[in-house]
């Protein structure tokens, strides 16, 4: 790789873990932070263990990123169940490693309790991490289109 100058630059690679962990939490953090109010939708298209039918299409779900390695659904339904109408949590996991994928969702029935629970948890310590909400739009409910 050349600079603007023609001079050569080295080419820095690291295979050690916590480069590659640093690297992708700051792409995934850069990815995360925009908020409810931003408009912006993250969009659930295949779920990896729970089926469509699963989550109710009318509820309110967020999106729970930077999870850390001991997040499960467990923790996550602790974390949120003090909001009444909380109604199911989901955190995926890799089918090869059996880790946890780092993010997770929560739905709720009320409207309320969503937004209550984006403000209050949001940069809230879950486990290991703060986690970083955002708003989940799946396409549950929803018919897919074929081209």
């Amino acid at each position: 790789m050349k600079n603007s100058k023609g001079i050569r630059k080295p080419h820095v690679s690291s295979s050690s873990t916590s480069d590659r962990r640093l690297a992708s939490a700051s792409k995934a953090a850069s990815y995360l932070h925009s908020s409810i109010g931003n408009s912006k939708v993250t969009t659930v298209n295949k779920p990896t263990t729970s089926t469509a039918a699963d989550w109710n299409p009318k509820h309110f779900r967020l999106f729970v990123g930077n999870l850390g390695e001991d997040a499960n659904d467990a923790l996550l339904d602790n974390a949120f169940k003090k909001y009444e109408s909380m109604s199911k949590v989901h955190v995926p996991v890799d089918r090869k490693t059996g880790k946890n994928k780092g993010y997770g969702f929560v739905a709720f029935a009320d409207a309320n309790d969503y937004l209550k629970a984006f403000k209050e948890m949001n940069g809230k310590y879950i486990g290991q991490h703060p986690v970083h909400l955002k708003r989940a739009e799946s396409s549950v409910g929803k018919k897919k289109h074929k081209k």
